[in-house]
């Protein structure tokens, strides 16, 4: 296996070991050549480090699950103290079920950079995602408030989505509305309170939402299933039967389905994590 570019392994034949010297072939022995685990001192190990990180995450995207550790393993190595590391190592061991383990590598990765909003979203993400929605607000708040955090707006929506599941209504709206003036195309955001807006009967807003969701992202189960009532309420036969037709051919499962709550119609939202969940191709990342 390829551990990096860059490593040359030489191989020398002296002269004087094949001649049979007894000190020659002690000096030959002596020349073997280096295992590849062994790096040579100028080897930029942080950027090493996330190559693994990138490699092990698109390995656990394709279920390569051994092949993934490995890599994680790989990076942890290269730089333990890089927060990066340890909280794709906490991905990892979320995903294949060991929870206590996922856990102590997140804190790993704030207890290194307690101020970043990486680390934070991250550790929020995960711990909402064991139902503990108080304290991974907490989190998601704390990510906020990392003036280098670039994605307030993604962090706003974790933390709606997480509290909507409690269910904290008015304090989703809130932070939903708020990652909404930080960045108009957060498509969860939309959904999720065009979703409130129609259980609160507020159908002008819930089609606005709604609306907004359509232009700019693919219809999911929940955006059609809001979009049949939306028209049963209008009155708009053909957008009842054309949004049907979609929920029948794209998501057969969910298409018996009623629309009750966010938490309760099929999945709830994903979040948005750092980890490359999205992580396997720097898809929605907090920049790995």
């Amino acid at each position: 296996m390829n551990h990096g570019k860059g490593f040359l392994i030489a191989t020398f034949c002296l002269l004087a070991a094949c001649s049979g010297n007894k000190d020659d072939k002690n000096l030959a022995l002596n020349s073997q050549s280096p295992s590849m685990y062994d790096l040579p001192e100028s080897i930029d190990h942080i950027k090493a480090a996330k190559l693994n990180v990138e490699l092990g995450l698109n390995y656990l995207k394709q279920e390569q699950v051994s092949r993934a550790k490995s890599k994680l393993l790989r990076a942890k190595k290269l730089a333990p103290d890089l927060p990066e590391v340890h909280y794709s190592y906490g991905y990892f061991l979320e995903y294949v079920g060991e929870i206590p383990a996922a856990e102590k590598s997140y804190q790993k990765a704030v207890s290194l950079n307690p101020k970043g909003g990486n680390e934070r979203n991250n550790l929020g993400a995960f711990l909402c995602r064991q139902h503990q929605y108080r304290k991974a607000e907490k989190e998601f708040l704390k990510a906020i408030d990392d003036p280098n955090y670039p994605n307030t707006a993604e962090a706003l929506e974790n933390a709606g989505v997480c509290v909507n599941q409690i269910p904290d209504v008015a304090k989703a709206v809130e932070y939903f509305e708020k990652s909404l003036r930080y960045d108009a195309n957060r498509s969860t955001a939309l959904l999720e309170l065009a979703m409130i807006r129609y259980q609160e009967k507020q159908y002008q807003q819930a089609n606005e939402y709604h609306q907004r969701f359509a232009q700019i992202a693919r219809p999911n189960a929940r955006f059609l299933l809001l979009g049949i009532e939306l028209a049963k309420r209008s009155g708009d036969k053909n957008k009842v039967a054309s949004y049907q037709l979609l929920l029948n051919n794209q998501f057969p499962e969910s298409a018996k389905a009623k629309l009750t709550t966010a938490t309760k119609l099929g999945a709830a939202p994903k979040l948005e994590t750092a980890t490359k969940e999205n992580m396997a191709a720097k898809l929605q990342t907090a920049r790995l």
